[in-house]
């Protein structure tokens, strides 16, 4: 009995990892194709989460103010981003957003890395 206990456990829990790779593939490929280039204010560091933290935002789309979270690539100084303004690609459609910090981020959206923003890298 313990064993299919332990199988049935298995299982479920590796659906919903699958599940949570389909739907970062699937946020990602709408922020590609329907994501739109808006001004991200940086409030205050997640700790954990996606790819083991990230920054919680306030945007401006459409003359609205909101808080959303975003996932990063940096991996260290985190801290000395907050207040700071970054650009990001946002989607209406799946409410996410994804902060554009480091050169790889804009490679992704085919976006040139700005030179004002090579201050971040250090």
């Amino acid at each position: 009995m313990k064993k299919y206990f332990y199988m049935t456990a298995f299982i479920v829990m590796l659906l919903f990892l699958l599940g949570m790779v389909i739907l970062s593939y699937i946020d990602e490929a709408d922020l590609k194709k329907n994501g739109v280039v808006v001004q991200v204010t940086i409030l205050s560091v997640n700790p954990g989460g996606k790819s083991g933290g990230g920054f919680q935002c306030l945007i401006n789309y459409q003359g609205e103010s909101f808080e959303r979270p975003s996932g990063t690539s940096v991996k260290q100084g985190r801290y000395s981003f907050v207040g700071k303004n970054f650009p990001g690609m946002y989607s209406r459609n799946t409410n996410t957003l994804k902060i554009l910090i480091t050169p790889e981020d804009f490679e992704k959206y085919n976006i040139p890395f700005p030179d004002s923003l090579k201050w971040a890298l250090r």
